[in-house]
């Protein structure tokens, strides 16, 4: 006869040991899609717009500096306006959070 502890201790692991069930792993699975197919929208369209240098629809202006430059910050990746004042251009480049601004795609 087993007591009442060994019972509860056993019915626990096997609560901790439970599988997801495959309804769940589907709807995660889908909502990972459509994350990563609408930040993938977002930045394929700053990225033609930065091409054809027009600022970034999808992305926040985070840091402004002196010299008119302003880094935008967008899901997963950056945009940056770099102002030449002395030629009065400015060009926006495109990259990902983690990699420095000399790296531009």
């Amino acid at each position: 006869m087993e007591s009442s502890q060994l019972k509860r201790t056993r019915r626990e692991e096997r609560e901790r040991n439970r599988q997801i069930s495959p309804k769940a792993k589907r709807i995660i699975t889908v909502i990972c899609g459509i994350l990563l197919l609408t930040s993938g929208a977002m930045f394929s369209a700053d990225l033609l717009r930065a091409k054809q240098n027009l600022p970034p629809l999808f992305c926040v202006p985070v840091i402004e500096y002196e010299n008119g430059s302003t880094d935008y910050y967008g899901p997963l990746y950056k945009v940056w306006k770099d102002c030449d004042p002395f030629e009065d251009e400015t060009r926006y480049y495109v990259g990902f959070w983690l990699i420095p601004k000399s790296v531009n795609i």
